[in-house]
């Protein structure tokens, strides 16, 4: 389909699709957003022009993908919170099981284009985006969230002004993060130099999801820097590493369950990111001299 004058797939009405929401008629220029209740289904797509940023919304998805002719073939599960790409310009294989909610973002080339082109000084005419299957990026996340929430209201003709400004800052997090130009000045500034915000996204990150993966690669994966990069940034800035800090966050976070629950050791361990008892009470005798036990008793005599 066409949505002022931007080439788009209507995902909304592939066989058994349900659409909730879209952004037909709304007056915006660089997006065309489908808030979709996705169905499994195998196919090939033909490339439109434009590329389509997948954010879940609900529920996962195992989904195999390959791109371009005689490309790998990539496959994981697409859980909430998780982005993908369907390519502007490659014909795409896929293969989907289960059922999700998805935001499907269709974003103007010409935008990314002359985005990238402002960014780096760029000649080529085309950019083309990287999105792995599967990414998780906090600042794309609430850049998505915030269109979700637009598309879900009734039609505003005052809210095209401001999902300008939204996919804007979506567009360059892209160029920035997920080409080929963007990753490799990235690289060349391993100077030690992270913004406050993505030091604080990082903390934020370890405070919301201290039970599941921490480990320095899925972390600096989050703000698109190297492991390397962001181990120097955080013993530079923290004066510790990143594996401690993630330690000392989890035995604090014990020490509150200790005392404010009753919930079993065991059970706590789990909640706070430790592989098992024992393994909390080992970090926790090391940063506090005591056993989790001992702790409770003592905090709760």
């Amino acid at each position: 389909m066409t949505s002022a004058t931007m080439q788009t797939r209507d995902i909304g009405s592939w066989p058994k699709n349900i659409a909730l929401a879209r952004s037909t008629g709304r007056g915006w220029r660089d997006i065309h957003a489908q808030h979709v209740a996705v169905e499994p289904w195998t196919g090939t797509l033909d490339p439109v022009g434009n590329p389509c940023l997948g954010y879940c919304v609900a529920r996962p998805a195992q989904i195999r993908r390959r791109i371009g002719r005689g490309g790998a073939t990539e496959a994981s599960t697409l859980r909430p919170r998780q982005f993908h790409l369907i390519p502007a310009h490659d014909k795409s294989e896929w293969q989907r099981r289960g059922r999700s909610e998805m935001l499907a973002m269709h974003l103007r080339q010409g935008l990314i284009d002359e985005t990238a082109r402002q960014m780096w000084s760029a000649t080529a005419p085309r950019v083309e985006l990287d999105i792995p299957l599967g990414t998780s990026d906090p600042l794309l996340e609430q850049l998505a969230l915030a269109i979700l929430e637009i598309l879900r209201e009734e039609p505003d003709a005052s809210s095209a002004l401001y999902v300008d400004e939204l996919v804007h800052a979506m567009v360059v997090r892209l160029v920035r993060a997920y080409t080929a130009n963007g990753r490799s000045s990235r690289t060349a500034l391993e100077n030690d130099a992270l913004d406050r915000g993505e030091m604080r996204r990082i903390r934020d990150l370890i405070e919301e999801r201290l039970a599941e993966d921490l480990s320095l690669e899925a972390l600096a994966a989050e703000i698109g820097v190297s492991p390397r990069t962001l181990s120097r940034v955080c013993l530079k800035q923290w004066g510790t590493t990143v594996h401690q800090y993630v330690l000392s966050r989890r035995v604090e976070r014990a020490k509150t369950m200790l005392l404010s629950t009753n919930l079993a050791i065991t059970a706590i361990a789990f909640d706070t990111g430790f592989s098992s008892q024992s393994h909390l009470a080992m970090a926790f005798r090391r940063l506090t001299g005591l056993t989790p036990k001992h702790y409770r008793l003592i905090g709760r005599s």
